[in-house]
């Protein structure tokens, strides 16, 4: 049996990346919906070639929930998001989700603690980790999935201390230890606001937290600006990205 541990600060997450039409007359928007289980997550993403079970979702309640989207520049149609804000917007408008236009501010923490694992990677305390393991077993050799990591953080906190990162860790046999499979194509770089940000946009001239995540970094090509969204909150985020692993077949 192979072993997917994964453990992000915000993540939108669809096994399967699906393309979808655009129609100029339909206003972008994202639905989400949150308060689920692991399980429940799970259920949402796997398809009929992978068993999943035992699946323990780490996370404050309302940073764990699943999205469809229409007309969205999120690049996903559909998928779960894991994050260390919330999801949704409230009814109040207090605190804003995921769901909203960028020039909401989505700020909420959670006071639960960092993640490890994540630590490990980054090298770095991490804080309000939101984190899903589970057990799979595939009836084909690999693994695979589309990911896009987003973050309120570019371009303010681009190439500081306040790192956000995503990872996704898998284990089993063949694997040796617990092994990172979400990172730069090409490189051993983990996915990072300091690996993945435009520095022209940014137009920070401390370079170094940016520079030391790998040669190379940062990989700006993988940078979508969306500080003119209208469907997401966050002020940047990735290209979706793919991450795939050999696995024994079961």
């Amino acid at each position: 049996m192979s072993n997917g541990k994964l453990a992000p600060i915000i993540i939108w997450l669809s096994f399967v990346c699906l393309l979808f039409s655009r129609a100029e007359n339909v206003k972008a928007q994202v639905v989400v919906s949150d308060s689920l289980t692991g399980a429940q997550l799970l259920d949402y993403i796997t398809g009929q070639h992978v068993t999943v079970s035992n699946a323990v979702l780490t996370c404050s309640p309302a940073g764990a929930g699943i999205f469809t989207t229409i007309n969205s520049n999120i690049g996903l149609d559909s998928g779960i998001i894991l994050t260390t804000g919330m999801v949704a917007t409230d009814m109040g408008g207090q605190w804003i989700g995921a769901d909203n236009q960028q020039a909401a501010l989505a700020s909420f923490g959670a006071n639960i603690p960092g993640d490890a694992q994540l630590a490990s990677v980054l090298l770095s305390p991490t804080y309000d980790a939101c984190r899903l393991d589970f057990d799979f077993i595939s009836t084909f050799d690999t693994v695979l999935f589309n990911y896009v990591f987003s973050s309120e953080e570019y371009d303010d906190f681009s190439c500081t201390g306040y790192n956000d990162a995503f990872a996704f860790f898998i284990s089993g046999p063949g694997i040796s230890g617990f092994q990172n499979i979400a990172l730069i194509p090409g490189t051993n770089i983990p996915i990072a606001i300091n690996s993945t940000t435009d520095l022209i946009v940014t137009q920070t001239t401390q370079l170094t937290p940016c520079t030391d995540m790998g040669p190379g970094s940062p990989f700006s090509q993988y940078y979508v600006d969306n500080s003119n969204g209208t469907s997401i909150s966050y002020f940047g985020f990735t290209t979706v990205l793919e991450a795939k692993a050999p696995v024994t077949a079961g």
